[in-house]
């Protein structure tokens, strides 16, 4: 279906069948890791569709709770590692909220949310020191007890 349904992109599909082609993969293959890439946000803000932007984000919104509730209801997986982030910021002005790159101001700054049993810390972190988008895949890797940074002396530090 997803190729029947033309979208707005020449790059990208609807961010359901994202979810849903993954959800349907974890209830049968039962993977010990998904990576779920939404990008329907980040295409709606190019097109300066702010409108389109927020559908997305709530509809996104709805999809972790869906994700989060199935998880908890298959006893395997209720003690499941979730990392939430994006791969680049927005503009921070009227004139360049829409786009992003190196020459964009705010752009840098991304953000990161953990659902994880071996984060007992909860709500927004105060005074910790800066995360980097370096690090999620360290701080993915020692959930499932692999040392990502060795062997990667660049690589960022898992987020303890």
């Amino acid at each position: 279906m997803q190729f029947q349904t033309p979208t707005a992109w020449d790059s990208a599909r609807y961010d359901a069948y994202t979810f849903y082609l993954a959800m349907s993969h974890l209830r049968t293959a039962r993977p010990r890791v998904v990576y779920m890439a939404f990008d329907e946000t980040d295409d709606w803000a190019h097109g300066r569709r702010y409108d389109r932007v927020l559908d997305a984000l709530n509809r996104t919104d709805g999809y972790l709770k869906e994700l989060w509730t199935w998880l908890q209801s298959q006893p395997d997986y209720r003690r499941t590692h979730i990392l939430i982030t994006t791969d680049h910021g927005r503009g921070r002005t009227a004139e360049d909220w829409n786009t992003h790159g190196a020459k964009i101001e705010g752009a840098q700054d991304t953000w990161m949310a953990f659902v994880s049993p071996a984060m007992p810390q909860r709500g927004e972190w105060r005074d910790h020191p800066p995360l980097h988008t370096n690090q999620a895949a360290a701080t993915m890797a020692s959930w499932l007890g692999v040392d990502w940074t060795a062997g990667r002396p660049g690589a960022g530090r898992p987020v303890k």
